[in-house]
């Protein structure tokens, strides 16, 4: 990829990393556009319909997740709801050839051969969006909790990418805290990062005295059984996409404290999340050879 090229991108709703992205595009001496961003943001370039935004275009950005709710755009800026179908069918009839970036984009997308990118399926993205992620999740705690995170009892299930940041990012805030992990590997880099591991077999005798309860695996791993175990007072923080990793319903009627917190990057650091995209776009671009 030549430094100095131009590019016309187009960035279609989402929120404010978005709205941030197209202010660093334009900055960078792109032409970039704009849809269903409302009034975020300081750009000129906005377009009246997603057909213009693509027409004036090689790259469209849509928004991290490209829908929330399996039916429309995720475009919390924008005042009418834009139907998934309908995104599909007007990049059909715009002939758009173009690459098409965004993240866990749906099926009726894909379906319409436009070349797809789905950047949260990228390792670049997720090693970088770790330490916001684990940053607004200590936010988090310390926003919701009536004690410090120094001396608290903690407990992290996964040693992921989030998972061992969040671990890291606790143990340096004075946590007391313990991984939840399944496999040997894991548990093999909390020793080596002096950090306590258990199994999920036995995390039921940990969490009586954990007071944070933070999970990151995108699976059902804290459950009724785990639920029952845990302390009545207990702070619990999925950071899992949804569904999440916790029976929510089964927390509900224990009346525990469960906050799903999704997108952190793009809620407690926005400016930072688009200087993330924007590297990783340009990664995207530079393997494309475009």
């Amino acid at each position: 990829m030549d430094a100095q090229k131009k590019y016309r991108f187009s960035v279609a709703g989402g929120d404010m990393r978005n709205a941030d992205l197209a202010e660093l595009l334009a900055a960078g001496g792109h032409d970039a556009y704009t849809f269903a961003l409302g009034n975020a943001g300081k750009m000129s370039g906005r377009c009246s319909n997603l057909g213009e935004a693509a027409a004036l275009c090689d790259i469209l950005i849509c928004p991290i997740p490209f829908s929330t709710d399996g039916i429309y755009l995720n475009a919390p800026f924008h005042t009418e709801k834009i139907s998934l179908q309908s995104v599909s069918d007007i990049l059909r009839e715009s002939g758009f050839g173009g690459l098409l970036i965004g993240g866990r984009i749906p099926q009726e997308i894909v379906s319409t051969g436009v070349d797809c990118v789905d950047i949260l399926m990228r390792d670049d993205l997720a090693i970088l969006n770790s330490v916001p992620t684990a940053e607004g999740a200590l936010q988090i705690a310390m926003e919701e909790l009536p004690y410090t995170v120094h001396g608290i009892k903690a407990v992290v299930c996964g040693m992921g990418r989030v998972g061992s940041a969040l671990a890291r990012l606790l143990v340096k805030a004075g946590a007391d805290v313990t991984v939840s992990v399944r496999s040997s590997r894991d548990a093999a880099v909390c020793e080596a990062e002096c950090i306590k591991s258990t199994s999920y077999e036995d995390l039921a005798d940990i969490l009586p005295d954990a007071m944070l309860v933070y999970n990151t695996v995108p699976a059902r791993v804290i459950d009724s059984r785990l639920l029952d175990a845990a302390n009545e007072n207990a702070l619990f923080i999925d950071l899992a996409s949804a569904p999440g990793g916790i029976d929510f319903d089964y927390a509900a009627s224990r009346h525990l404290r469960v906050i799903h917190a999704l997108s952190l990057p793009g809620k407690v650091a926005p400016a930072g999340a688009a200087q993330i995209l924007q590297k990783v776009i340009f990664n995207v671009l530079r393997e494309k050879n475009m």
